[in-house]
């Protein structure tokens, strides 16, 4: 239900931005390692990469960087 109304509250231009927190949370949630990646991330463990390395991978994929 908190899905509905943020969504239903929200201004146009931030719906998007709510489908995709709310995408992700469900996906983490369905991820067999979600466990493990929340573990990593508050032990302060979990492999992190920068802005230019998401973009440089992007790019070598031929993926568009927007």
């Amino acid at each position: 239900m908190e899905f509905y109304r943020e969504l239903g509250m929200a201004p146009l231009g931030q719906a998007e931005a709510i489908l995709r927190r709310w995408w992700c949370e469900a996906m983490l949630d369905t991820d067999p390692e979600a466990d493990q990646m929340r573990s990593a991330a508050l032990e302060g463990t979990l492999p992190v990469v920068t802005f230019a390395e998401v973009f440089a991978r992007r790019e070598q994929q031929g993926l568009p960087l927007e």
